[in-house]
């Protein structure tokens, strides 16, 4: 202003000052009212409330994604939907050498084998991280499910399920499965029915799909793998029709 030489409206300058006031910002009238004198320079009256941008200020610019937690995420849904895929060797190229995976049965390669032989179905919903250590992020991934293929004879999905995954430098190191048995339904609708229709038909082949004679628990072997899937199916035609 001292370059250009332009007097300041002191009108202006009482009006602006009566109003700040009024704002309980007395303090700082002075700052302002250079500011304000500065603005009537480019543009006409305005009214009492100051514009938070003005036309050479640019737009906020939008947040960043991290990248970080994008990545961690990306990481978890890969493995998950190769092993939703029962893709075993996808699944792999996510895992580090180490990695301490707690998954459907104590050896998750055949257990990944039984969910396929039994027509089992992961439905995942979306992945978030829920926290992050030096140890690694955490990310969990809810997820429904259909099992004995219940989707076949029009039961299910069944909910209240979730993976947790921890990854870390770009690999899973940890990853374990919490599968809801009772409260959802599961047990009622498709365990227990089956259990008895294979115990009774099958009685012989039970004793070896099953690890006793309570039906609660299934044997994890290639030979009751077999029997899972072929009598599975069986069941599925039955009760579908």
């Amino acid at each position: 202003m001292s370059t250009q030489k332009v007097e300041a409206d002191r009108g202006s300058l009482d009006r602006q000052h009566t109003r700040l006031q009024h704002r309980g910002v007395g303090k700082k009238i002075g700052a302002f009212a250079v500011a304000a004198t500065i603005g009537l320079a480019a543009c006409s009256g305005s009214g009492d409330t100051p514009k938070e941008e003005n036309a050479t200020t640019p737009a906020s610019e939008p947040t960043a994604v991290n990248t970080v937690d994008t990545g961690t995420v990306e990481v978890a849904s890969g493995f998950l939907d190769a092993y939703g895929a029962f893709d075993v060797e996808q699944a792999i190229t996510y895992l580090a050498d180490d990695a301490d995976l707690d998954l459907f049965g104590d050896d998750w390669r055949l257990g990944n084998r039984f969910m396929e032989a039994t027509g089992m179905k992961v439905l995942l919903d979306s992945c978030a991280v829920t926290n992050s250590t030096p140890a690694g992020t955490q990310v969990r991934c809810p997820f429904d499910y259909h099992g004995i293929r219940s989707d076949e004879i029009g039961r299910g999905p069944f909910s209240g399920n979730y993976f947790d995954l921890t990854v870390l430098e770009g690999e899973i190191v940890s990853a374990s499965m919490q599968l809801e048995f009772m409260s959802n339904g599961f047990s009622a609708q498709m365990w227990e029915p089956f259990a008895e229709w294979v115990s009774t038909t099958y009685p012989e082949d039970a004793a070896v799909m099953y690890t006793d004679e309570s039906l609660s628990d299934f044997r994890l072997t290639e030979e009751s793998i077999r029997l899972w899937e072929r009598h599975s199916r069986e069941y599925a035609k039955v009760v579908g029709s």
